[in-house]
């Protein structure tokens, strides 16, 4: 069996795209959070962030990860793609220490490997459930 019709090059950019917006979503939305002046009170925490360039950022990334994940929904079965997705779990988390400079441990890494072997474990599985794929 090809890569090319067990993994589609659409499904493939969709799933990357997917996995890059939501890292880039995740530490936007720290920097953003970070950034906000410490007054102690959430409503106008809630209006600092409403005035922030990061935030709106991260609603712009959000609204194209919802476009995004129509077309790669269309590809492939839900139980296939969002575990092949949580591998942002892993980019965000290495992004978070290399330049966040937060702290790590063995048991964080333990389960980062065991992410890395669970979307290894779905990725040699079909993206389509036979019975659906007429439908597509």
């Amino acid at each position: 069996m090809s890569v090319r019709k067990k993994f589609p090059t659409r499904l493939m950019a969709g799933l990357l795209l997917a996995i890059l917006i939501d890292t880039a979503v995740q530490l936007i939305w720290k920097s953003a959070i970070v950034s906000l002046p410490n007054n102690g009170s959430p409503w106008l925490n809630v209006q600092a962030l409403l005035r922030s360039p990061l935030a709106i950022s991260v609603l712009l990334l959000m609204a194209c990860q919802f476009f995004n994940w129509l077309i790669v929904l269309s590809n492939a079965d839900l139980s296939y793609a969002q575990p092949v997705t949580s591998l942002s779990y892993v980019s965000v988390f290495c992004l978070s220490v290399l330049y966040l400079k937060e702290a790590t441990d063995l048991i964080q890494i333990a389960g980062i490997i065991l992410v890395l072997a669970g979307v290894w474990f779905i990725s040699q599985t079909e993206h389509v459930t036979a019975s659906n794929e007429g439908e597509r």
